[in-house]
């Protein structure tokens, strides 16, 4: 599983493996430290993802996810 995880600093978007999860992470860009979601709470996510089908859906860094 790939994780795109975005800086919620200056947006930019990382590519990381599933080891990532549920650790923080350095945004290569503006160098700011970050957590990554858990894959329960990303799985969360995505459950709301599918019941909103097509809608933006925002997760904030603790993997809360609002539509």
């Amino acid at each position: 599983m790939k994780i795109i995880a975005h800086c919620p600093k200056c947006r930019t978007a990382r590519h990381l493996d599933a080891s990532a999860a549920d650790r923080r992470v350095r945004c290569p860009n503006c160098r700011r430290l970050f957590k990554v979601p858990s894959l329960e709470e990303l799985h969360r996510a995505l459950a709301v993802l599918e019941q909103t089908r097509g809608a933006t859906v925002y997760v904030d860094e603790r993997g809360r996810a609002y539509a």
